[in-house]
């Protein structure tokens, strides 16, 4: 049962530091121009942070039922003895002698974030490998969080799971190796590693493989790492009922997620916010990752939006049924899997204002051997890196976001949002989203600002 509403009063007495993360969301999340992509990816990687921690903090300030009811659902599996010991130098800490609450303080902490999901039966909807019987874990999402040994900023820096680079020799979960493969999708590493199933162990196994992966391409030592089931994001938009998200251009996919939606506003519940956010074909010029990331993260921000419209940092039952969907999708490294030691984390960056919150894409270029549909690491990708390894700024370079992921600026309109099942509210998806008056130059930003 979840805890009452007087637990509330725990967080305030026992994290009050903790609350300044919180308050990195503005107070009114204002949609932005579709243009900026790189306040896009901020925003997106901002939801990410904030949901997250937002869920640590609530379950390590309830009673010690909750905490331990909250802390069984995230799968801890150590993967050191699948990474060898060929591996980038950590970095040092330099406490000053002082004891912390931050387990990491002193250093640079490196967390290497994925999201995956896996494609079997029903589930597979993109047409991704997979079978009826065969449950194939894949990674969608890759992307590096590097706190800064000060704690002065934060920079998330993504990789497309298209990039087309050289995948070492991986353990799987069940002693065997497999081999190591040249100019091979990025997202292969995961299943290497993870083999032809999706148990927890086989999981962490794919996330050891990628953390080889990215090591070798960056010279980054990966202190831990988080595997998010993208799966798990149904059981959480439903637990916010439902998130309104505004669909840019029109989606004819049949065949692979049948999703099939006119551009307009939608009221999406989990099933359709998950295949929305998963379709790559009939939509867009191509059926790019980058273009995909776009609708990722309008996903994201939608949630979140959700989240503060419902108050739901006020209300005890609604945020634990929330929390309770979120940390059962994680699988994480021993150490950021305990929810103290990512509190002691959240607080010690309490104090960072999203100026020094930076998130950009791995700068790319097209890939000669495909140059329509996959990318390499571009020359700029090496300053990105130096600077991680460093523990100094990125550079101002990055390659921006693409496709159906805009947020859009702060114009009125009256466009109707489509229902949970991604219909609009004329019944069926088919039929015009648009209701009404006729839209202003930018209709998106109504859609954000309806309430349900």
């Amino acid at each position: 049962m979840p805890p009452s509403a007087a637990g509330w009063a725990v967080i305030s007495t026992v994290f009050p530091a903790a609350f300044p993360i919180i308050m990195l969301v503005p107070s009114s999340l204002r949609p932005l121009a579709r243009h900026a992509a790189q306040d896009l990816a901020r925003h997106t990687g901002r939801t990410i942070l904030l949901v997250l921690l937002s869920v640590v903090l609530f379950a390590t300030s309830f009673a010690a039922i909750s905490y331990h009811d909250l802390q069984s659902q995230v799968n801890r599996i150590d993967v050191n003895n699948l990474l060898g010991t060929d591996r980038p130098t950590r970095a040092d800490a330099d406490t000053g002698g002082e004891a912390v609450a931050d387990s990491y303080a002193g250093r640079a902490v490196n967390i290497l974030v994925m999201g995956t999901d896996t494609r079997a039966g029903a589930n597979n909807i993109d047409g991704a490998d997979g079978s009826e019987d065969v449950a194939v874990a894949r990674s969608d999402t890759a992307m590096i969080l590097h706190v800064s040994a000060d704690r002065s900023r934060i920079e998330v820096v993504s990789i497309p799971r298209d990039t087309l680079l050289d995948i070492p020799k991986c353990m799987q979960a069940d002693g065997t190796e497999s081999h190591a493969q040249d100019d091979t999708m990025f997202n292969t590493a995961f299943s290497n590693g993870a083999g032809e199933n999706s148990s927890p162990e086989a999981v962490a196994a794919g996330a050891a493989c990628t953390i080889k992966t990215v090591e070798q391409l960056t010279g980054i030592f990966i202190d831990e790492y988080m595997v998010v089931d993208f799966s798990g994001l149904s059981t959480m938009v439903d637990a916010l009922g439902g998130v309104q998200v505004y669909v840019e251009e029109d989606i004819y996919d049949p065949d692979h997620t049948g999703l099939e939606l006119e551009a307009g506003c939608y009221h999406m519940d989990g099933l359709t916010a998950v295949q929305y956010a998963r379709v790559r074909y009939g939509v867009g010029y191509d059926g790019s990752d980058l273009n995909r990331i776009g609708r990722q993260q309008n996903l994201m921000a939608a949630m979140l939006r959700t989240a503060q419209q419902k108050n739901l940092l006020t209300s005890a039952t609604d945020l634990y049924s929330f929390a309770r969907s979120a940390l059962a999708t994680l699988t994480t490294s021993p150490g950021i899997g305990e929810l103290t030691t990512l509190a002691g984390l959240a607080q010690s960056i309490a104090s960072i204002g999203m100026d020094n919150v930076r998130f950009v894409t791995m700068p790319v270029a097209p890939a000669p051997s495909d140059p329509d549909n996959r990318v390499v690491p571009s020359w700029e990708a090496e300053a990105v890196w130096d600077a991680l390894i460093n523990d100094t700024p990125v550079p101002d370079e990055s390659v921006t976001v693409q496709g159906d992921g805009g947020v859009p600026s702060d114009s009125a309109s009256t466009d109707a949002p489509g229902s949970a099942d991604g219909s609009t509210d004329e019944g069926t998806p088919e039929e015009d989203a648009q209701v009404g008056a006729p839209p202003t130059e930018d209709p998106a930003a109504a859609c954000y600002n309806l309430q349900h």
